[in-house]
């Protein structure tokens, strides 16, 4: 069996605040992402990244180096394969992309909209590492599944 290569090599979160949602995605993904593929995130309102994201990161040794998010204007939009819009109101948004990019959405609220204290917040950027770190992986998957043949 062949290895299939994987077809989009250009991945960008985009997401509204790219506070927490994006950034997280962005990291995980950078952390698993198959050689020769680049990763970005970005915002439509870039914003300050919460402490809370970095340390829940960290806790499954994913490192994130920026604290502030980025704007599109950091991103190659022309060489993006694939755009995975991670908050609900993204959905149907999207930047001027080359025709051959792909849209996905992924409906994952953004956590520094709730307000639970520092303990509840803690668990809802837990929750939402989870959920990204599943999503991501699946994307990877059969890569990874077919690396070894």
């Amino acid at each position: 069996m062949l290895r299939r290569a994987i077809r989009e090599r250009n991945i960008l979160f985009l997401d509204q605040g790219n506070t927490a949602t994006g950034r997280i995605a962005e990291a995980i993904a950078k952390h698993m992402a198959p050689p020769q593929t680049r990763i970005f995130s970005a915002s439509t309102t870039p914003g300050k990244i919460p402490p809370q994201v970095l340390s829940v990161l960290e806790e499954i040794g994913v490192k994130v180096a920026a604290s502030n998010a980025n704007s599109l204007n950091d991103v190659p939009l022309d060489e993006i394969d694939l755009v995975i819009t991670l908050s609900p109101e993204m959905k149907g948004q999207r930047p001027r992309l080359s025709p051959r990019a792909k849209i996905v959405h992924w409906a994952i609220p953004d956590a520094t909209r709730a307000s639970s204290g520092d303990q509840g917040q803690n668990a809802i950027y837990r929750h939402l590492r989870d959920e990204i770190d599943t999503r991501v992986a699946a994307l990877f998957l059969d890569y990874w599944r077919n690396s070894n043949a």
